[in-house]
């Protein structure tokens, strides 16, 4: 029996997608780099920048899971009613809700006295609308103020939780043709720009899904050490080109499938197979949704000036990388403690 993509690789490649975002998000742009005086040696900087700018495919990786965990699963279950799909599609949406406000309802309780909430929301009833609509990750939906505007995401994985079970029926009624829809469809009909900006690699994980290619990927008959060179030179090459300024502007939204397939499988397969590796990366990838949803407070907000403290490149990544990995371990034991785990099972 050939090998199939599990959610253990799927851990994998999260982890490797957190470790993407941190870098990006740390180490962004010259000026934040010149404004924190970051030593980025050995490098040189555009060279940094380079690898750095790279690290905003994360979304893509994200999203590509996201959709090919969804299809995969609905694919299983053969010939599902329409309600029985939806009625899935409900249960997962409330319960990424309840999870994201908790994550939105801890951050509250511990520094609170760090928000104006008033200034944010606004006061009276107005106020207490726009927070519960934060709280429960539906303000980019309504444009309405956030506590964070890395939240935007939220929009996204609440909108593949019910695109997705669409996608996944119209590629079993016309196939692979639907990657020429998702191509043409965002300049037919205004869509919101992150909508646009990701339908295509959305399109890519069902298809991928259907067609079961990470087990393909997976099966490959080629020895070890030629998949790690394939592999190593495949991701330098999606650096330079996903990174090339045209690409970057015109098509880095059909660019990033096919990147984020080779660095799922780059991810979870290859470096993933390092034993001590592998289990760090599933780690992490097990957290990978609350690290997403708090890294910015610290680096931003709480404690920026000992993030970037030591200067140095690496060590400003690993105290991020920590502390946002202490605290969503801390958060998921509280969790399974008070039983909200057991609830959203």
């Amino acid at each position: 029996m050939g090998r199939t993509f599990t959610l253990n690789h799927t851990n994998k490649a999260k982890g490797l997608a957190i470790l993407l975002l941190l870098i990006y998000h740390l180490f962004e742009n010259e000026e934040l780099i010149a404004l924190t005086e970051v030593n980025y040696a050995p490098f040189s900087l555009e060279g940094f920048l380079t690898f750095t700018g790279f690290g905003n495919v994360c979304v893509a990786i994200f999203v590509f899971l996201t959709a090919f965990g969804i299809a995969s699963g609905l694919l299983a279950q053969g010939e599902l009613s329409p309600a029985d799909t939806y009625r899935q599609a409900a249960k997962r949406f409330v319960r990424l809700m309840v999870n994201f406000a908790v994550l939105y309802l801890s951050v509250s309780l511990l520094w609170w006295y760090l928000f104006d909430y008033q200034s944010l929301y606004g006061p009276g009833k107005q106020g207490i609308l726009y927070l519960l609509t934060d709280a429960a990750g539906l303000s980019m939906f309504f444009d309405t103020p956030t506590l964070n505007e890395t939240w935007w995401y939220m929009e996204i994985a609440y909108l593949l939780i019910f695109l997705v079970p669409f996608l996944t029926w119209l590629i079993k009624k016309i196939g692979y043709p639907v990657l020429l829809i998702a191509v043409f469809f965002p300049y037919l009909v205004e869509i919101p720009p992150d909508v646009k900006r990701y339908l295509f690699v959305a399109v890519f994980g069902v298809c991928a899904a259907y067609g079961k290619w990470p087990d393909r990927l997976l099966n490959l008959r080629v020895h070890p050490a030629l998949q790690w060179l394939i592999g190593l030179l495949g991701v330098v090459l999606c650096v330079l080109i996903r990174q090339n300024y045209v690409v970057y502007e015109t098509y880095v939204h059909l660019a990033d499938a096919p990147i984020a397939l080779l660095l799922i499988y780059f991810g979870g397969a290859l470096v993933g197979s390092v034993p001590i590796l592998g289990s760090v990366l599933a780690f992490i990838g097990k957290h990978a949704m609350n690290i997403y949803l708090v890294h910015t407070f610290f680096y931003m907000t709480l404690w920026r000036e000992y993030i970037y403290y030591f200067r140095y490149a690496g060590v400003t990544f690993v105290l991020l990388l920590g502390v946002s990995l202490l605290y969503s371990v801390v958060l998921e034991l509280v969790k399974k403690a008070v039983g909200l785990k057991r609830l959203l099972v």
